[in-house]
Formats: C-alpha cells, structure tokens, sequence
C-alpha cells in the first residue's frame, strides 16, 4: 500500500476491532469459564490475548511500516512458489472456521427450536451454509451490510444479559470454579488461538497505517481492548447462568426472548464467516492453478459444508488447537526473516530465489515439535514451543545456508514503500511479481 493511500491510525483500529466483537469471542469465553471457573478463565485470556498481542504485533509492525498485506508478505519471504504452502495451510484452516460456523448456526437453531432430528440439523446447515457463501461467491456488497447490522447487534445481546444476568449476580460471578476438566494452559491457549489466524494475516488489516507503531497500537485495540474484554463478557455470561447444559447463554424460556438472541447471534456469526470464506477463497485463488475467485470461494462453501454437515467440526477446542499447532510457525518465519535476515533491507528488497526451503523446513519443524511438546508435554502452552523452534531454526538456517537453502540476502528492488523512505524504482523483476 503506498503511503499517500494509508488511513493511519483510527480507521484501521475500528476494522480489527470489529473481528473481536463476535459472538464467537464470548461462546470461547464461555467455554474457558465452564472448564477454569471465573477467576482463572478471567486470568487465561488476559494472557492468551497477551501472547496474541506481541505475536501479531511482531508481525504487524513490518507490515504497517512497509504496506505489505499477508499474501506479499509471505511471497517476499517463502518466494513466488513456496509461498503456495504456507498459504494453502491457512487457507484449509479459515475454511474450517467458515465451517465451524456453518455448524454452529445450525447448532444454535437447533437450541432455540429444540430440534432432535439429525438429519434436519445437517439440512439446515446446508441451507446456512449456501445463504453465507452466496455474498462471497458473487462478490455481494451485502456482507459489509451484514457486519455493520451485526455489531449493533452485539451491542443489544451484551446489554440484556449484562442487566439481566450479569449485574444481578453480582460477587456471586467470581465463586464459580468451573468443572475443573480444562487445565489453565489450555484455557490460555485456546484464548490466544482464538485469532491465530487472523493474527498471522494482520498485515492484510494493518498496511493500511502509516507506521509500524501504529500497527502495533492496532493490534492492541484489537486484542487488549476489543478481544479479551468481550471474551470475558462470556465468562460473566457463563458464570451468571451457571449451567454448562444451557448452550450458547439461550437459558430463556420464552420463546419472545430467545428468538431475538438467537437471531441476534446468528447475525454475528454470519458475518464472522463470510470474513472467513473471504479469507479462504483469497488464499485458494493465489495458490491454485486455473481456480478464480468464483471457484475458489465455490471450493471453500463446498468444503465447509461436508464438515459442517457431517459435524466433525462441532468441537471448537480441537479446532483451535489444531489451529495453535499449525499457524504460529508461519509466524515465526516471517518473524524471524524480517528481524534477523533482512534487517536494514525490510521490505524494500527481494530474493532471486522463487523458493525458499530454509523457511518451509522451519514451519515443518515447527509444526512437529508443536504436536510433540503439545502431546509429550501438555504443561506448556500448546503452539508457543512451535513458534520458538520456527523462529531460531529459520535464522540459524538463512544464516548458515542462506543461499544454498534460498534464503539468501535480499538484493533485488522492488516497489515497497517504507515510512520515511520513498519509493524505490524496481530495476528488475521481482519474485513479488
């Protein structure tokens, strides 16, 4: 993004944190609450969403200081072809978030309507599913439409039960100890997994700055400020109601009442998907041969809807485990690259390699002592060891075997433009290209 199109500071603060006032934030905050109890599910996010600050915002200050959304970023790092996997990974994993989403909208009717039938839960699923992809496959302008209905919404879901719930409860919140089946490292883990992703992809939010600072004030809008607040909501919610049988807070009787939250959370979740199957088609259309948009966002919906039919996905703790495991090493690369290779270069220079192996042996093992440390070891907080090992691994291998590896020092110009540089003339052509 060239300077003279960057926003600063307040429109890019107010996109991102749009993402963290969903209903699925204060659902995650629920289920934390019900596992932890109020106090240490309150202390789990607050570090989850800690963690998730200085990762991403390690990742974004690069990103707001160049202009350089997701996809450039990692073509610049992983080259013009080995990019493809690192994209493909979390292409495959937004497309399970767009399923989960799918499914858990049917869940929710299902709540609400009492609905015992299988068959007519994954029919149901199936008709969200295609209503949510429809915006995306045809480029609708509808799902701005729908988020900025859904927020307000939020705001309505948040306001009853804070009056009717929450502040009628009063200190009695803070004696809830949970059911004790959720260690606290998970519940930071699942905290701070709960944006992994988008995390990762920040730049494609953050570019939009005009510096690397403000990336990072940003993202702690985003995560410090948006995120974590809201998944504490849900764990007033949860410990107000204090009945893990009662699904997503629905604990009305009414039919007056739980047809509007129930509407209400459908909203939210509509939009939050749609974001996902966004994300999704973009990745499938840059790495996929012969696949445009329209079949890339095809893929995804189908995709979606198998695992969203089949409810394989219904578990949102596996998902973001599986999440925690697999994204963070991509992070690290780009992390690392950027502060220990490129250094004074940034942005402003590329590689002549289209591929470099030294970045995708770092993610693989990475990923690997991730699933070891995360079954072996289960004290620690799953998807930290593996971002640790992506980090160090990529920086001892671009410096030993830098050019061996493709990851040799960049050289090549190309059109990225830095706060307080100006605008380099490419004078070759770039892997970026």
């Amino acid at each position: 993004m060239p300077m003279a199109g960057r926003l600063g500071f307040k429109q890019p603060a107010w996109v991102w944190s749009g993402f963290g006032i969903a209903f699925i934030c204060a659902v995650i905050g629920g289920t934390i609450q019900q596992g932890l109890g109020t106090v240490d599910a309150i202390l789990a996010i607050v570090l989850g969403n800690a963690i998730l600050f200085v990762y991403a915002s390690a990742l974004g200050y690069a990103s707001g200081k160049w202009g350089m959304n997701f996809p450039l970023t990692v073509r610049a790092v992983f080259g013009g072809r080995g990019s493809v996997i690192p994209v493909l990974i979390l292409a495959g994993l937004v497309t399970g978030w767009f399923s989960f989403h799918v499914w858990l909208t049917a869940d929710i009717v299902k709540a609400a309507f009492t609905i015992e039938s299988g068959i007519a839960v994954a029919l149901i699923a199936l008709g969200v599913g295609i209503l949510y992809a429809v915006p995306v496959i045809f480029g609708i302008k509808s799902m701005a439409l729908v988020r900025q209905i859904a927020i307000p919404a939020m705001v309505i879901f948040v306001a009853y039960y804070l009056f009717t719930k929450v502040i009628p409860a009063g200190a009695a919140l803070f004696e809830s100890s949970g059911t004790g089946d959720m260690s606290f490292v998970t519940g930071v883990g699942l905290a701070w997994a709960t944006f992994a992703v988008s995390g990762t992809m920040t730049g494609d939010i953050v570019r939009y700055t005009r510096t690397g600072g403000q990336a990072i004030g940003v993202t702690g809008v985003a995560f410090l400020l948006s995120n974590a607040p809201f998944m504490i909501l849900g764990v007033f919610f949860a410990a107000a109601i204090d009945d893990p049988t009662v699904p997503y807070f629905l604990d009305s009787d009414s039919m007056r009442v739980l047809i509007p939250l129930a509407a209400i959370a459908i909203l939210s979740t509509w939009s939050t998907a749609d974001a996902c199957l966004y994300n999704a088609a973009m990745g499938f259309s840059n790495s996929l041969p012969n696949f445009n948009w329209r079949r890339a966002a095809i893929l995804g919906m189908v995709i979606g809807l198998a695992l969203a039919m089949s409810g394989v996905i219904a578990n949102v703790t596996n998902l973001l485990i599986t999440i925690g495991l697999i994204v963070p090493p991509v992070g690290g690369v780009i992390i690392s690259d950027y502060f220990f290779v490129r250094r004074n270069h940034g942005f402003g220079m590329d590689r002549t390699s289209s591929t470099n192996l030294a970045a995708i042996i770092a993610v693989i093992l990475g990923i690997g002592t991730g699933i070891y440390m995360y079954f072996g070891f289960p004290t620690f907080i799953f998807g930290i060891p593996g971002i640790a090992v992506s980090l160090v691994s990529y920086a001892l291998l671009a410096k030993g075997f830098g050019s061996t590896l493709g990851a040799e020092e960049p050289t090549v110009p190309n059109t990225a433009e830095a706060e307080g540089m100006t605008k380099t003339a490419a004078t070759k052509p770039s892997v970026l290209s």
